[in-house]
């Protein structure tokens, strides 16, 4: 019975402190101030948009001109003229992304080396371009000088608008 009484006690003392405010005990508008911590922001800000060569180089370019170091053979002029029409290198802040309209996108790491004026070299790790001495021709132009094993010679990427 001593359980009971309690349990009745102490609801009674919760009913009675709940309508306090209601009855004048205090402003039913005054704000009570939490116990619990306040929330920490989990993500990172997001980080600034790229500057330099990587900034003007941010959208998606098409080849419009390729002449290569060596004799095209015969046989690849069709795959060459396919890929003029389809291949798209895209540069985001942090990669590039190269896709053809027959191949899924390849993700390429990108950075900027030995930056001057409009010149500047591309490092992709071993993928297209890597190592390419690069230099603006205008906005929405840029010449890439090649010496790699994929693409060696000199190309012409414009802007894609679209």
């Amino acid at each position: 019975m001593a359980i009971v009484g309690r349990s009745a006690f102490f609801l009674g003392i919760g009913f009675l402190i709940f309508t306090m405010p209601a009855c004048g005990g205090g402003s039913a508008e005054q704000p009570i101030a939490s116990a619990a911590p306040k929330p920490v922001a989990t993500e990172a800000p997001a980080s600034a948009a790229p500057t330099g060569a990587l900034g003007r180089l941010q959208g998606t370019w098409e080849i419009v001109r390729y002449q290569s170091d060596s004799t095209i053979p015969g046989q690849a002029m069709p795959l060459m003229a396919e890929l003029f029409e389809s291949l798209r290198l895209r540069f985001e802040p942090d990669h590039a992304l190269v896709s053809t309209s027959k191949t899924t996108e390849e993700r390429l790491e990108v950075t900027i080396d030995r930056e001057s004026g409009d010149a500047f070299t591309l490092r992709t790790r071993g993928s297209m371009f890597d190592g390419a001495a690069c230099r603006f021709l205008g906005p929405d132009e840029w010449e890439v000088t090649d010496a790699g094993r994929v693409w060696p010679g000199v190309s012409v990427l414009r802007r894609v608008k679209r």
